[in-house]
């Protein structure tokens, strides 16, 4: 099992917004610096993965999530070099016994699913990002609950739930896989209320494309694709349009996947990189898997301590043990 990759120590009180409103990324205020000490530092490579789904069929995987209440592993499916409206959902057994590739297929009758990118269960329901929409569909059947349409938006990327039952959603605001990231103020994260009132929580060009999210208690941390920086957010009760409450340089660029482990440090993919990278929000950040193939959304099985990994030009999903870090190694507070 791969041992902790860091152990550190936080210091110093919560990130602070900056006071100008219209200030850039490059003016933002830091996130809180760490001293740390490294009881050890371990990476494992691509090739030390758990064969489990290594000949499963995907097609440019994007983004798994682990389903505790069901146990099971969920994959989307971009399917990019497939027919229009051809991505695909895939549903798998966390041991491999039973898969099915195309649980909720695009092409099916009935189904609308363009191109999925990130996935969160709530309840009994699986949300899909799809382009320009939130697709809904019945966790357990597949069938479709209709949609959640984002007015304004160009290229959703990522969902994920708050603990008041409100779901975030992420617009990195150009296809990245196609193009770099324009500055069009296309650059979006969006919040969809628990009754469904759609409502937006920043949007502009200095965003840095939007790419993966992550809720806590703290606020909404974000992977900047087209800047390669860790964001937070800090949405306003009232609604107002969030300032950056935070960035922080992150060592890999591009960075796409974010999970959060139980232990309270995040798991941040590096695209380009080829790098997963683990630490505290307010950093530094060591590699735990190296020489990965366009690693994207992340996942993490808290039951059976792994870490997901979807390689969307290598069209697979790489599984790795990954242990939280023992609690005393954990940020002081």
């Amino acid at each position: 099992m791969v041992s902790a990759a860091l152990s550190m120590l936080a210091c110093g009180g919560a990130p602070v917004a900056p006071d100008n409103p219209k200030s850039s990324a490059k003016q933002a205020a830091p996130l809180t610096r760490v001293t740390y000490s490294t009881r050890r530092r371990h990476s494992v490579q691509a090739g030390e993965r758990l064969m489990l789904f290594d000949h499963v069929g995907f097609s440019f995987p994007s983004a798994v999530i682990f389903d505790p209440r069901r146990d099971v592993y969920w994959v989307s499916n971009a399917n990019v070099d497939g027919p229009g409206h051809g991505g695909f959902i895939s549903r798998l057994d966390p041991e491999a016994i039973q898969t099915t590739l195309n649980f909720i297929d695009g092409q099916s009758p009935g189904v609308k699913l363009d191109t999925p990118h990130g996935l969160a269960v709530n309840g009994d329901v699986l949300f899909v990002a799809d382009v320009t929409a939130i697709r809904k569909f019945k966790a357990d059947s597949g069938e479709p609950l209709g949609s959640i349409e984002i007015p304004g938006s160009r290229y959703l990327s990522d969902v994920a739930f708050a603990a008041d039952g409100t779901l975030y959603v992420s617009d990195v605001g150009s296809d990245p896989n196609v193009a770099a990231l324009p500055e069009s103020a296309a650059d979006a994260v969006y919040q969809v209320s628990p009754t469904g009132e759609v409502s937006v929580v920043a949007r502009r060009p200095d965003l840095g494309g939007p790419y993966a999210l992550v809720a806590d208690e703290k606020g909404l941390w974000v992977t900047c694709a087209g800047t390669s920086e860790l964001l937070l957010l800090v949405p306003d009760a009232k609604g107002a349009p969030a300032r950056d409450a935070g960035r922080l340089p992150l060592p890999g660029a591009a960075p796409r996947g974010i999970a959060r482990m139980p232990d309270g440090t995040l798991l941040i993919s590096s695209w380009t990189g080829g790098v997963v990278y683990r630490g505290f929000h307010d950093g530094p950040f060591a590699p735990v898997v190296t020489g990965l193939e366009s690693p994207a959304d992340l996942g993490y099985d808290t039951k059976r301590e792994r870490l997901l990994i979807p390689l969307f030009n290598g069209h697979a999903l790489a599984v790795f043990e990954l242990s939280p870090m023992e609690s005393s190694s954990g940020p002081a507070h």
